[in-house]
């Protein structure tokens, strides 16, 4: 009821605003009759119109085109054009589509031949007659389709000229007297046309109020209000009632119902909204410019309701336990009253936006009116801002996620922005930054339902994890981990594309209709000047960093997206999982670096002195780290060596891969250190997988005993002892040798199988421990080596020399 009453007052504000301008209009020293401009309206294009209609159209749209006309009549004569360009490429290729059957059947009737029938003569000549004029009309189709193409592209040209020179104009700004001049006192032409706008909603006011009218529009104005108050009520509680019954506990009731609110609450305000307007024109008494009013009006009266419905439905105030964000009660308690100002604020701006359109007004006064919506904008949002802040540190066990805070920090840097245009003076910039944050706020809350929503149903409805989703797999035969693996793909992939969309739709850099979504990006980012020889302008360079910015965490997420999510639910190993993870991220860098130079506008035929210069450092001093990177390829592709296998290279390098980068290999050796290995050495050496292909580890263990030893007795302690350990496979089963028979004694060997590698010394070390308490038991010794003792040799006498004296 709050809320109907406030629109209400809304409304009869708007109405006295017009009626005191068209009182001051009547009561001027020097009263203006004004007269009303010509109307660009355009006569509605019939779907059967032929080429001379569609002619006549461009031809029209062609000279109502002007730079005096405002941004609104321009995006209406583009669409105009864009219309009869597409009904130019239908005709031309339904007339092509003739053309060759025309000329179908003149192959079958062949070339003309002497003394044949009359009649087959005067077909061919019919025909030939009917070809020529066939291919004159797809000639003048196709000219069509290119004239209108080029008068679209002429138009966002001149769109994108008013954008800029209104974005780069200064004002006066709001703290100054003259702007405010410009509200209070506006020139008798701006009364003049808004006494003229007064005049004829009063008039169609009062053609409603007429007898044969009046019943219709009583009936429609109280239906209006059921639906407004009881029936927003009823629906929202029946579509309660059906989450409840028919959708299991989960994340998919509480999306579903936050989408079921915002419908209803569309269906509800926004079916009044209509019924109000099929009650001021049920017998169509409404002139053309006042019925296309109406119409805008009824569309933006829809989209308000919905911003304020999807604000109920995310934050859920009554129903806590069935919130979709997560958000504490004391936060989603102080955003609540925002979604339904953000309505009334959208509300103002298109109602400001259709009156200046639907009465011409100055570009003083419009101005002024876009700096006072971009103030209370800012207003708005600051305020929710502070009350958001204020409410998290009241919750303070609540830990908030990175993405709000990154909302949060965005959105206070906007309003910034706005302030610092208002105090600069530049309006219409403030203005523009005021309606995007308007826009993006309602579209990225849509796109985060719509996503939330996308993947709960997918779970729901694919998931094995989930009774319908088994029931489905049972019905279908599918194999349940086939069947994960496609849910998570699809979930991936879809909300992948509705993020991307919404980012698209949020972010348009011009028009926050359907129409110009996908014409917006160019706007801004064709104008610049080049930079040097390379075709490179500032937009570019800017589009060009977000570009890698984004294409870098989207790489992120793909590549931690698919080690932990996708990849875990197929039958790869870890080594193959983390190699193709690689891979990935080796082909997305690849793609990502041809996005970026294309943004910029690059030609790669440009960077021919870069390749080559790059060949001169790879013929001195790149060749190792080619070398290594495509020795990485060949790794990562052929995979003899993979993450986790335990490889031998020559130089003591033993140890397992933890990771295979671009250039080198990280080995972990048994010390737990790191030894880099460059990846040509994998290719250009010997290399020992010691677990590649899954390969059994053996363990050997050799013993000397003396020559009057029970061998068979010692065979059957070692082979209860290999038989007994749980390392042990039993096939294949373990063997005894009879190694050497020497002097010193006799040497037996066992040697059995484990199942890894990395078994063999804990399970060699256990059987040592085994065997050695066991022959010590039964009293087998075994044999001492060798001793050997090292004597010093006698000192040699000297010889003396003989005594010459003897």
């Amino acid at each position: 009821m709050r809320n109907t009453i406030a629109r209400a007052c809304c409304h009869a504000l708007l109405a006295l605003l017009l009626s005191l301008a068209g009182a001051t209009a009547v009561q001027a020293d020097e009263p203006t009759e004004a007269t009303p401009a010509p109307s660009l309206e355009l006569p509605d294009l019939p779907d059967t119109a032929d080429l001379d209609q569609l002619g006549d159209r461009l031809e029209l749209i062609r000279q109502r085109v002007s730079a005096d006309i405002d941004d609104s009549l321009l995006s209406s004569l583009r669409q105009a054009a864009l219309q009869v360009q597409l009904h130019a490429e239908q005709s031309a290729g339904d007339l092509s589509t003739n053309l060759a059957r025309t000329e179908d059947q003149l192959k079958v009737l062949g070339p003309e031949v002497p003394g044949e029938a009359e009649n087959l003569t005067r077909q061919r000549n019919d025909l030939q007659s009917q070809q020529t004029a066939l291919a004159k009309q797809v000639q003048r189709a196709t000219q069509l389709d290119s004239a209108a193409q080029d008068l679209a592209a002429q138009i966002v040209n001149l769109r994108r000229s008013q954008f800029n020179s209104q974005i780069a104009t200064r004002s006066s700004p709001p703290f100054s007297p003259r702007f405010w001049s410009n509200l209070i006192r506006p020139t008798d032409d701006d009364l003049a046309r808004l006494n003229t706008v007064h005049d004829q909603i009063a008039e169609g006011f009062a053609q409603a109020w007429q007898p044969a009218n009046r019943t219709p529009f009583i009936a429609c104005l109280i239906a209006a209000v059921l639906l407004w108050i009881p029936g927003r009520r009823l629906l929202e509680g029946l579509l309660t009632q059906v989450m409840i019954r028919w959708i299991p506990v989960g994340r998919l009731r509480r999306s579903a119902l936050a989408l079921s609110v915002s419908l209803a609450t569309i269906l509800t305000l926004g079916g009044g909204a209509a019924l109000i307007r099929e009650g001021l024109d049920w017998h169509e008494q409404l002139n053309g410019a006042m019925s296309n009013l109406a119409d805008q009006f009824l569309a933006l009266e829809v989209f308000c309701t919905f911003t304020a419905g999807l604000g109920r439905g995310l934050l859920a105030v009554q129903r806590p336990s069935w919130r979709l964000p997560n958000l504490p009660d004391p936060v989603a308690k102080a955003l609540s009253p925002f979604p339904w100002l953000m309505a009334w604020m959208l509300l103002l701006l298109g109602t400001q936006e259709r009156l200046n359109s639907a009465s011409g007004a100055s570009l003083a006064l419009t101005v002024a009116v876009n700096g006072v919506t971009a103030l209370a904008t800012a207003a708005l949002f600051a305020a929710a801002l502070y009350r958001y802040r204020r409410s998290c540190r009241e919750a303070d066990e609540h830990e908030t996620s990175p993405l709000a805070n990154v909302i949060a920090l965005a959105i206070l840097f906007t309003v910034l922005l706005i302030l610092l245009a208002l105090i600069t003076g530049y309006l219409s910039l403030a203005y523009f930054l005021a309606g995007k944050l308007l826009w993006a706020s309602v579209i990225c809350a849509s796109g985060y339902l719509l996503t939330a929503l996308f993947g709960d149903l997918c779970e729901a409805l694919l998931s094995p994890k989930h009774p319908l989703g088994e029931r489905l797999a049972q019905n279908l035969g599918v194999n349940p981990q086939h069947q994960s693996q496609f849910t998570t793909l699809l979930i991936g992939a879809g909300r992948t594309l509705l993020v991307l969309s919404t980012l698209l739709v949020a972010f348009s850099t011009s028009g926050t209709s359907p129409g110009e979504l996908l014409q917006g990006m160019l706007q801004l980012v064709e104008s610049g000047q080049s930079l040097g020889r390379l075709n490179i302008v500032p937009q570019d360079i800017l589009l060009a960093l977000a570009t890698l910015g984004g294409g870098l965490f989207g790489l992120r997420l793909l590549k931690r997206w698919l080690a932990d999510e996708l990849l875990p639910e197929t039958s790869m190993d870890v080594g193959m999982r983390a190699s193709l993870v690689t891979l990935v991220g080796y082909i997305g860098m690849v793609i990502l670096v041809l996005l970026v130079l294309s943004a910029l506008r690059i030609n790669l035929t440009s960077l021919t002195w870069v390749v080559s210069a790059l060949s001169v450092g790879i013929g001195f001093g790149l060749q190792a780290i080619v070398q290594n990177f495509i020795s990485g390829l060949i790794l990562l592709t052929e995979r003899p060596v993979k993450v986790g296998d335990w490889v031998s290279l020559t130089g003591g390098v033993e140890g397992d891969i933890r990771r295979i980068n671009v250039r080198a290999t990280e080995i972990q050796m048994s010390d737990q250190s790191t030894v880099i290995v460059p990846n040509s050495q994998f290719i250009s050496q010997n290399v020992r997988n010691v677990t590649m292909s899954n390969a059994l580890g053996v363990v050997s263990i050799s013993l000397t005993l003396p020559l009057d030893t029970d061998v068979l007795k010692v065979r059957e302690v070692l082979l209860a002892a290999f038989a007994e350990h749980e390392s042990i496979t039993a096939s294949p089963a373990p063997s005894v040798t009879f190694k050497e028979l020497g002097a010193t004694g006799l040497t037996l060997g066992i040697s059995g199988y484990v199942n890894s590698p990395r078994a063999v010394a804990t399970a060699r070390s256990d059987l040592l421990f085994t065997i050695l308490g066991r022959l010590r038991e039964l009293g087998i010794p075994l044999s001492s080596p060798q001793s050997m003792v090292l004597q010093q040799p006698l000192p040699v006498p000297e010889k003396t020399a003989p005594d010459p004296a003897e």
